[in-house]
């Protein structure tokens, strides 16, 4: 599966969707981050923007930013 620019969508990848970040997980899902709520949906690429990847930048897993 590839987002809208056409790069792939990666385990860990970082998405802008429904005003809040969320992360690939290792079933492809996306799940909310700094929540209190566990909330896993799936990917819809139309939907979501890139980020970035914790892999490269683990920074992205604060819930402040």
């Amino acid at each position: 599966m590839n987002y809208r620019n056409g790069r792939r969508i990666n385990v860990g990848d970082i998405l802008w969707a429904k005003n809040a970040r969320w992360i690939v997980t290792d079933n492809y899902q996306m799940r909310l981050i700094g929540k209190e709520m566990e909330l896993t949906q799936m990917i819809l690429p139309a939907f979501v923007e890139y980020v970035g990847n914790i892999h490269d930048n683990p920074e992205l897993l604060e819930a402040d930013k």
